[in-house]
């Protein structure tokens, strides 16, 4: 079975194209953000808020910022083709430098807004000190979410109690009137 974060970047890569911005809200070890530098996009955005965490090299189509996701829009501008987040922690460093709920949700609902038409985005929720709040707040704020302008489903581990969780989350075309 593919991990949660193989099942995200398979969803993502939809709506990857040469002309694509994308978002890695929660850099960490940079996995997210290489694979979005394997596809034909034009600008990825990173965010972290831990300094020792920058990359070595940065290539020109990264913007790389030691910043908290929930001021995202502070630098990004311009719509959204993709974009992940990983809620939870490092792996390797200081587990109780966690994601928080206010700037999660707060990350999640400024990139929704920046998400084009037929835009994805990805949430996978680790466990972690804090996590049963900030699980219970992001679905809660999920809920409120159009279904007629949103798509959205939640993929989990039947069998292992505490392992990560997804939501895969398309922006529709239009919202249908009623």
């Amino acid at each position: 079975m593919k991990t949660m974060v193989e099942l995200s970047h398979a969803f993502l890569q939809e709506a990857m194209h040469k002309q694509a911005i994308v978002l890695d809200g929660t850099y960490g070890n940079g996995s997210d953000t290489r694979f979005f530098l394997d596809q034909p996009v034009k600008k990825i955005y990173a965010f972290e808020i831990q300094p020792e965490l920058k990359p070595k090299t940065i290539p020109s189509s990264l913007v790389w910022i030691l910043d908290s996701h929930a001021h995202l829009d502070r630098y990004i501008k311009e719509p959204l083709d993709a974009a992940i987040f990983n809620f939870g922690y490092c792996p390797g460093l200081d587990p109780s430098i966690t994601t928080q709920a206010s700037s999660s949700i707060e990350a999640i609902q400024k990139t929704i807004q920046r998400l084009k038409p037929k835009g994805r985005l990805s949430l996978v929720l680790y466990a972690h000190e804090n996590s049963p709040l900030e699980q219970q707040e992001i679905e809660r704020f999920l809920k409120t979410l159009d279904p007629r302008q949103y798509g959205i489903q939640k993929i989990t581990n039947y069998l292992k109690k505490d392992s990560p969780y997804l939501f895969l989350i398309e922006k529709r075309k239009s919202a249908k009137k009623s």
